[in-house]
């Protein structure tokens, strides 16, 4: 198919907010209610005694998350896809188990690996889970598939084994709640095509009847690896984003580069555009693989996987975005680390998109100890794949770190808000053998830095808990709805302690 322009696509509520900048850069920045990260700088005037922290994420105690305890799962057990299904208010989980095993050498003297578009990958079963609270799950008997003469298991049938899913909240058709896509084809140049599927629960899919919806006919390239993010509420689109640069085969670039393309419809797409590329600050021998990526809070929060080809390895790093196009890659260190030796995600972190769901955010991954056939040669028997879950606390994936013994303090910049009271997301210090007690305290200034009567620092109670929205006081009062419409800013007072964001409401 002739892809239209991606900037075609450009929504006019983009442009014309592209359009206002110059009037934010003024001091003109209404936040209204909106969640304030402090990690964009756009918020913050200055800094002092302090600067940004990646946190990375916690993995379970019990990791794996999915345990290999049925017999018809194998030792490389990959996660498909895993949501939080609101019809079922529940969260979903679709996933893989067989095997990757060395088999000798061809007559090229290259490691044929079994498990690959062989006999043995046709023994590969796709399996669902459910869980109600992300960390403890269930395989159901779900009486679809038969294995060794009983249908007691949680075996999807082939009709239902789609990779490229998600549950779309935006289409108002129950019929068409989960939207699938089923590629078919390679790099090669003999083509590739998605087909779209759609289903009521997951299970039956009606194919779209003007299939396929991409074609890139038979040049030498494909979308892959692909992530279909479902509908972006702040683009209000749907979008897409694939490795862009024909997998290794682009004439002036060797690297695997992340592109983007978007639709309408889910049925007409804009041609893929660049939108992550590397830098003076990568290495050498990095590629970018995949980017999961969620809309949360008016960003766009990404796990970019970055492929270190030398060492084989894939790790996930925390990527931003307001406008789904522009990506801030401040922080260069995986935002899920690598296993020690021995452990199941010793070598590779693919991580899934992050789940916000109550007061944490969820990281699945598939974390494996092998990503080379000249590693399936050593490991035998010993090489796996399991489905692991770090996690990390609502909004916590960057902070400012205050200081021990005296206030560190963050400005921000002038703005607007609306609302009648102001919580921050803050986390108090552990005491033991180290930090002292948390100290928080936060002034409300005029755009001219003087303290406002009543809100400045000698009038802010002294926030000490730990809370994802501490309400904040002065001389014991929350309420702000005085200063609600006015030009202020913040000028925040911590020590031992973090802060991740606030928000007025």
């Amino acid at each position: 198919m002739q892809y239209p322009s991606f900037h075609r696509l450009l929504p006019a509520a983009l442009v014309l907010g592209l359009l206002a900048a110059p009037q934010a850069d003024a001091g003109l920045n209404p936040i209204g209610q909106q969640r304030q990260f402090f990690f964009d700088e756009a918020i913050i005037e200055s800094l002092e005694d302090t600067r940004h922290r990646l946190n990375p994420a916690v993995k379970i105690t019990d990791n794996p998350v999915i345990k290999r305890d049925k017999p018809w799962e194998g030792p490389d057990m990959r996660l498909a896809w895993v949501i939080f299904d609101h019809r079922l208010g529940k969260f979903r989980m679709r996933y893989s188990s067989g095997v990757f095993r060395a088999a000798g050498r061809d007559e090229t003297g290259e490691i044929i690996v079994k498990g690959e578009n062989d006999e043995e990958s046709a023994k590969r079963v796709v399996c669902e889970a459910f869980s109600d609270d992300g960390v403890n799950w269930v395989k159901p008997e779900l009486g679809l598939v038969e294995f060794e003469g009983s249908t007691a298991n949680n075996i999807l049938p082939e009709s239902a084994l789609y990779y490229y899913l998600f549950e779309d909240l935006h289409d108002p058709d129950p019929a068409r709640r989960y939207k699938a896509q089923v590629r078919t084809g390679s790099y090669d140049g003999t083509g590739m095509t998605f087909d779209m599927f759609f289903s009521p629960d997951g299970y039956t899919w009606t194919p779209y009847a003007g299939n396929p919806t991409i074609d890139t006919g038979t040049q030498k390239g494909r979308w892959g690896p692909t992530d279909f993010m479902g509908w972006d509420p702040i683009r209000q689109v749907y979008a897409a984003h694939m490795e862009n640069n024909y997998h290794m085969h682009s004439p002036t670039r060797h690297h695997r580069l992340i592109g983007r393309s978007e639709s309408p419809d889910m049925i007409n797409w804009s041609e893929p555009e660049t939108i992550i590329t590397l830098d003076d600050r990568d290495y050498p021998d990095t590629e970018f693989y995949h980017l999961p990526v969620t809309v949360h809070q008016g960003w766009y929060l990404g796990f970019l996987w970055h492929f270190s080809t030398t060492n084989t390895q894939h790790e996930p790093y925390f990527v931003f975005s307001r406008d789904g196009i522009h990506y801030d890659r401040t922080f260069r260190e995986p935002i899920i680390r690598r296993g020690d030796n021995g452990r199941f995600d010793h070598v590779s972190i693919y991580a899934n998109r992050p789940i916000i769901h109550g007061d944490q955010v969820l990281c699945y991954y598939t974390g494996t100890n092998w990503r080379s056939p000249e590693q399936l040669v050593v490991l035998g028997d010993r090489a796996e794949a399991k489905i692991g879950l770090a996690t990390l606390p609502l909004d916590g994936f960057v902070s400012l770190e205050g200081a021990r013994a005296e206030f560190s303090r963050v400005t921000t910049r002038t703005f607007t808000f609306e609302g009648d009271e102001l919580v921050l997301n803050m986390q108090a210090a552990l005491q033991q053998w180290g930090a002292g007690p948390c100290e928080v305290k936060v002034e409300i200034m005029d755009g001219r830095h003087a303290p406002i009567e009543g809100f400045s620092f000698d009038d802010a109670d002294t926030l000490t808990t730990t809370d994802t929205a501490r309400l904040v006081t002065w001389q014991g009062s929350a309420d702000v709805s005085t200063l609600a419409g006015l030009p202020v800013r913040l000028k925040i007072h911590f020590k031992n302690a973090k802060l991740y964001t606030f928000q007025f409401r």
